[in-house]
Parts: C-alpha cells; structure tokens; sequence
C-alpha cells in the first residue's frame, strides 16, 4: 500500500510500538513501520530489510529450502555519527522539551526559513 505524497515519520521510542515481522504462522508483515529486528535501516531499505526477514520466517514455517533471503548486517555508525548521537542526547538533557524541533528535518527548515 503506497499513499500519494506519504512520509513516515518516527519519534524516540517509536520502534517500540512496531509490530513483528512474523504475526503468526503464515501471517507476515513488512514494510518501514515493522521492526527491523535490530537493523539500522530507514525508509526504502528498511522496507526491503523487513520483506526478506519475513520471506526468511516464511520459508522457516512451511520448511522452503533455497529461499536466499538472508539480509546484511547493517554497518556499524562512524565515529562521527557516533559523535552527533551523543551530541543529541546531551542536548536533549540540557534543554527544554518544547525548545526542541520535533525532527532534525524540522530544525533544518526553520532554520533554513529564516536564513535565505
């Protein structure tokens, strides 16, 4: 199912209420709003990551042999990715909730607004 102009949009902890890639036997599910199951994967790939870990549990449950779903690991995040994480984090202790811009995207935009 693809909406016209549709975006997903994720908060902290909002991986917490996505459902499982395996319901139950022979009921799956895949898309950018499953659990990845740990992979740190977004958007596009994180649709494909959650298709093949459900073919993967399908052939699983009915016993397929050959299905070559396996999916890679994600890398690991740069230092410098690793940096900005914790940047946010601190940030997000020492200031206000409500001064916060609700995504990084968001922040960009004002910002952007006010400086063109």
């Amino acid at each position: 199912l693809r909406a016209k102009n549709a975006v997903s949009h994720f908060s902290p902890n909002s991986a917490l209420y996505s459902p499982d890639v395996k319901l139950d036997k022979g009921l799956y599910c895949c898309g950018d709003w499953v659990d990845r199951t740990g992979h740190a994967s977004w958007s596009t790939e994180k649709s494909v990551v959650t298709a093949r870990q459900a073919a993967n549990a399908l052939s699983a449950d009915f016993r397929l042999a050959n299905s070559q779903c396996d999916v890679i690991p994600a890398a690991k995040d740069t230092p410098q990715l690793t940096a900005l994480r914790k940047s946010a984090k601190l940030l997000r202790t020492l200031l206000p909730l409500e001064t916060l811009p609700p995504s990084p995207w968001v922040f960009a935009k004002q910002f952007l607004s006010r400086h063109v």
